[in-house]
């Protein structure tokens, strides 16, 4: 990520602002809840305890959140059944803003996702910068140690051995017994320098050879990493589809869509605080560790590798205040291979003309190519070039990186939660104040039993018609027809659709229509007009006009031939049963 705003490592680690902050938070045991060091050590259990007590506190929000939901359900499911139980007629239901709140929310929730993305790659990216610096200083260490292997090899076996050669080869007898003489001490001397470079070149391989190998770290991190980065793109990218569900079923304004994003948004929320936990969790010891990675290095590089305390300071630090360990054992091989290389050219320049020189100048070679490997291993052992360098990159790669990662991951997830609990309340709500959907059957419009769009006007309608006939219908009662067959008529006889002769009752202004309807005549033949309703003789409502007419529709619809021929039959005889 630095690319982006042009960071360039420093040569010299400086701790992150970031680090020391998370490092400054008080570190609680949770045994006893007392006050511990802060210092990174993984092995101690208190110190561990402190970091599992900052662990728990997204759990603890956690359990809130849910605890929150769950009481807000309980509190909605109660005032939906008081609803029920008294409802109001055409009551509004306000939905527009729970709507548009639950979509800003989900799109708020993309955004904090889409954050979340961005630290994970940035996590892997310091990852993988930690994992290139391992692989330098762990090809660091085995080059020095493979040089310093071959240099040895080619001190204590070659060049020795051509040494040898040098000394059979010069106890042949010359005529000049002097350069015989001379050219043997020399071979003496070289012997002897010889065996002084080697000396110092194996002191040099037994304090830098310890048999550190960071090829099996190399493997575990590249290992845990893949799968952290992959499970960590799939949390997300579920995180994704929930927003999207949400976002869907919000704009279809479909229930079932709803709820199940809300119960979807349960899972997240679940996720989402527990990744947080172990996300802060990571944060803070990452943060101990980064504040004073020097001191978990040493102590760890002493207990487990074995390196000399001085040689882990020297490439730790690399400053003036640290000696270097193999500086003397260097400059002292050196120094031996130069006189070394000094005294074969005398010995070249003496035997001239007298011995073979094939053997001396492969031992000018031989120390040549020992002097050339000498340099090579200088700057490969050289703090300054080598293993400090690639130890300051891996520092800025996990401490700047990684721990930034991890944060932007940890505030994402804390978000994310925050929005999946605000988005599950307000589906609940949303999903309390919308309307069931109507079960789509056919109905038929011609039922007489169908009730009226607005059966609250229908009754206005009918008290006023009520009022102004009571006052014009006549009181007297209609007198008992004087046919001693006859009986007295019914309503249900009413409706079958027949009328008796007039008579007396006709008189007093009522009779028995073919419809089946009551009608009156004189000062009652107002109110039937405009199916108004009559009234009975004690000033009692009799059955509305729409009942009674509806009625017999029914019956004609039932049986229409068979009734009125039966009434026809009846008038003809004179029956009114």
């Amino acid at each position: 990520m630095w690319h982006l705003i042009g960071f360039k490592y420093a040569e010299e680690y400086v701790s992150f602002w970031l680090t020391e902050f998370l490092h400054s938070w008080p570190h609680i045991a949770y045994q006893g809840l007392q006050n511990y060091s802060s210092t990174f050590d993984p092995d101690d259990a208190k110190y561990v305890q402190t970091l599992i007590f900052w662990g728990a506190i997204p759990i603890l929000l956690l359990i809130l959140s849910l605890l929150l939901v769950i009481v807000y359900g309980i509190c909605q499911c109660c005032k939906n059944g008081k609803r029920q139980g008294h409802p109001v007629v055409n009551r509004p239901r306000r939905t527009s803003c729970l709507k548009w709140i639950i979509i800003t929310l989900a799109l708020l929730t993309t955004a904090f996702v889409g954050a979340g993305f961005y630290g994970n790659e940035t996590t892997a990216s310091g990852v993988q910068h930690f994992i290139q610096s391992a692989e330098s200083s762990n090809e660091t260490i085995q080059n020095a140690e493979q040089e310093i292997h071959n240099i040895s090899n080619d001190l204590t076996v070659v060049l020795a051995g051509e040494v040898e050669q040098l000394e059979l080869l010069f106890r042949t007898p010359i005529k000049n017994t002097s350069i015989q003489h001379e050219l043997e001490r020399l071979t003496q001397v070289l012997k002897h320098m010889v065996n002084d470079a080697a000396t110092n070149v194996s002191a040099i391989n037994s304090a830098f050879s310890n048999d550190v190998d960071l090829s099996v770290i190399i493997s575990e991190v590249q290992y845990y990493e893949t799968f952290r980065w992959l499970g960590f793109v799939g949390v997300f990218f579920f995180e994704l589809i929930i927003s999207l569900l949400v976002l869907c079923g919000a704009c279809t304004r479909n229930r079932c869509s709803l709820i199940c994003s809300a119960m979807m948004c349960t899972f997240g929320v679940l996720l989402v605080w527990c990744l947080a936990g172990a996300e802060l969790f990571v944060a803070m010891g990452l943060s101990d560790f980064c504040v004073k990675p020097n001191l978990f290095i040493i102590k760890e590089a002493e207990k487990n590798a074995h390196i000399p305390d001085d040689l882990i300071k020297y490439y730790i630090q690399c400053n003036k205040t640290v000696t270097d360990p193999f500086s003397q054992g260097l400059s002292s091989a050196n120094k031996y291979l130069v006189l070394a290389g000094s005294v074969l050219d005398e010995i070249f320049s003496q035997s001239k003309g007298y011995y073979d020189q094939t053997n001396i100048s492969a031992a000018q070679k031989t120390v040549s190519a020992i002097t050339s490997d000498l340099q090579m291993l200088t700057a490969n052992l050289d703090c300054t070039t080598g293993i400090h360098k690639d130890y300051t990159t891996s520092l800025y790669a996990v401490c700047y990186d990684v721990v930034i990662g991890v944060t932007i991951m940890l505030l994402s997830a804390v978000l994310s939660g925050l929005l999946f609990t605000l988005i599950l309340v307000c589906s609940i709500s949303y999903v309390s104040k919308m309307q069931r959907r109507k079960i789509g059957y056919a109905v038929d419009q011609q039922d007489p039993f169908l009730p009226p769009d607005n059966p609250t006007a229908t009754l206005e309608r009918y008290r006023r018609n009520v009022e102004p006939t009571r006052a014009v219908v006549n009181e007297t009662p209609p007198p008992i027809p004087s046919d001693h067959r006859a009986r007295p008529v019914s309503l249900s006889s009413s409706l079958h659709g027949y009328s008796h002769d007039p008579g007396p009752s006709t008189a007093q202004g009522w009779s028995v229509s073919q419809r089946g309807g009551v009608t009156s005549s004189g000062r009652g033949a107002a109110s039937t007009s405009n199916n108004q309703p009559p009234v009975s003789p004690g000033g009692y409502d009799s059955p509305p006009p729409s009942y009674t007419l509806a009625m017999s529709r029914d019956n004609q619809r039932r049986n229409p031939e068979n009734r009125q021929r039966q009434a026809q039959a009846r008038l003809s005889s004179g029956s009114l049963v």
